[in-house]
């Protein structure tokens, strides 16, 4: 830890680049957010969340698509944004990787973060 001339600690935000964060967002088939969630950690991903949704299409057109099941994973990501992009190429890798694989993705900027500690906690170097 850095000090200052008097020994004191120098605040985080001198000592370490505090990094822009965005809010990544990602909508899979049920069954494929542990997938996800691995993808999202290797790229840095400090905190996430897991909500299980329902898709919105009717069930006639379900059923000219073949689609028996339109249960949904959503997954939310706190990922710096000098990351997103290696992020953005692995999920496309997956996606390309089976048939089966398909989702969306996007990402939401965060423009505010309220305090040091509240950085610390969601980019997981406290």
């Amino acid at each position: 830890m850095a000090r200052n001339k008097v020994g004191k600690s120098l605040p985080y935000d001198r000592e370490h680049e505090i990094k822009k964060l965005s809010l990544f967002i990602t909508v899979v088939s049920r069954g494929q957010g542990g997938a996800i969630i691995k993808i999202c950690e290797r790229m840095g991903a400090s905190v996430q969340f897991v909500h299980n949704g329902q898709g919105t299409a009717q069930r006639e057109i379900l059923d000219i698509l073949g689609i028996s099941d339109n249960s949904k994973e959503v997954i939310f990501s706190l990922i710096k944004k000098d990351n997103i992009f290696d992020l953005k190429r692995e999920l496309e890798a997956f996606f390309m990787a089976a048939k089966r694989n398909q989702g969306i993705a996007f990402s939401i900027p965060l423009t505010t973060v309220a305090g040091v500690r509240v950085y610390e906690f969601l980019t997981n170097s406290l």
